[in-house]
């Protein structure tokens, strides 16, 4: 009898130490399940048998690994069967154990156990995952073209702001512009609110002034633009509202007036001036998607407003299409930029934006949304309509 007892415990012995496995220096997890499971993609199904390991990066001598029985090679007859699925969830399959404490089913299966949730939830379903990973088909270019929401209703203010491009000539042939020039007795180098300026029209000038107008400075610098070839740079100017003035005194050919609002800084030195005219502000109700676009029938940026190194949000740009190219005020825009090594490859989205002031031939654009901090908006990238706005007429 104590025989058989001797032999009952080698032999239990025997088999624990056969699917068993003492680390050594040097073991991974990876490594052993490609020696013992001649897999080494099944290193999860190994750190799920063995809940004492907490990191499966970390693993130290002396330490014991359950390898389980698919270590046992017995010589058995092969027949073909369905192959068993296998659970999602490996406590719910578990043999219950009589030994192990009341309501624990099996080892590691309990809420209390020595691993904790946390590790596992950060690494996700690794038992799940395909053991070669699979290319996916990548997402249409046209993703999230689509899938942006329309921009929020148009704001007056941005065609009030919005900066005018005109050609030198038609520039200096305009006589709705005036001279402006400072009306203090020690001329500040930038005015603000409150100082005083001379403009060049009165009693007797082809623009009449009276007491009470109100007159728009505009900030006026030449600028060149490459031309649509990209070979050559044309002239133009510049001319952007920095402020509003009132008339309040009027001469002959001079009329004085003070400054009662600044939107940037005033430098009378380079500026221009001319009566404020109502601005017709448009009405946009809504927007209808506009959900293709060819990449030959895309605008193209020409100039940026701003003299900044990056172009960010709220930064106006020059495009190259206008009002007979589809491309109207109110008009919401999505900015591409073309890979130069393979036309073929979609363009990267930078950003949005949305069509402050439309010429016949070009326009001005408002950036709103910068999408890439590592892909900057730059002179040349492509301009696409999104989204055309619902005018009230």
């Amino acid at each position: 009898m104590r025989f058989l007892k001797c032999a009952t415990i080698c032999i239990g012995l025997t088999a624990l130490l056969a699917s068993a496995y003492i680390v050594k220096e040097g073991d991974t997890l990876w490594n052993l399940s490609d020696e013992f499971l001649h897999d080494p993609f099944a290193w999860p199904d190994l750190w799920e048998n063995n809940r004492h390991i907490e990191d499966p990066h970390w693993i130290y001598p002396g330490d014991s690994i359950y390898l389980g029985d698919s270590t046992h090679e017995e010589p058995v007859v092969q027949q073909q069967q369905e192959k068993p699925r296998k659970s999602t969830n490996p406590c719910k399959s578990a043999v219950a154990d009589s030994s192990l404490p009341k309501g624990v089913s099996a080892v590691g299966c309990d809420d209390d156990d020595e691993r904790g949730g946390d590790f596992e939830n950060m690494l996700g379903d690794l038992r799940n995952r395909d053991k070669k990973q699979k290319k996916t088909k990548q997402a249409e270019d046209t993703y999230f073209y689509k899938k942006r929401p329309a921009p929020k209703i148009f704001n007056g203010y941005y065609q009030i702001l919005a900066p005018e491009i005109y050609t030198i000539d038609s520039l200096k042939k305009d006589s709705s512009f005036f001279s402006v020039r400072s009306g203090e007795r020690k001329e500040p180098l930038i005015h603000i609110p409150e100082n005083e300026i001379l403009v060049g029209i009165g009693k007797k000038t082809s623009i009449k002034a009276k007491k009470g107008d109100l007159v728009e400075i505009m900030d006026a610098r030449a600028i060149e633009v490459p031309s649509s070839q990209g070979k050559s740079f044309d002239k133009y100017a510049l001319l952007r509202i920095t402020g509003i003035a009132k008339i309040t005194a009027v001469g002959d050919t001079l009329s004085r007036a003070q400054i009662l609002q600044s939107f940037r800084e005033i430098r009378i030195s380079q500026a221009k001036a001319r009566l404020k005219a109502p601005l017709k502000t448009i009405n946009v109700t809504g927007f209808n998607k506009n959900t293709e676009a060819k990449m030959e029938d895309m605008a193209t940026i020409r100039f940026s407003m701003d003299p900044m190194l990056v172009i960010g949000a709220y930064s106006y740009l020059f495009i190259d299409k206008g009002i007979n190219q589809g491309y109207n005020t109110g008009d919401a825009i999505a900015v591409w930029e073309k890979d130069k090594a393979d036309p073929t490859i979609p363009p990267h989205l930078l950003g949005q934006g949305i069509i402050a002031r439309a010429a016949p031939d070009e326009a001005t654009v408002l950036i709103r949304e910068v999408y890439s901090h590592n892909r900057r908006i730059e002179m040349g990238n492509k301009v696409s309509v999104t989204h055309k706005a619902n005018i009230v007429q």
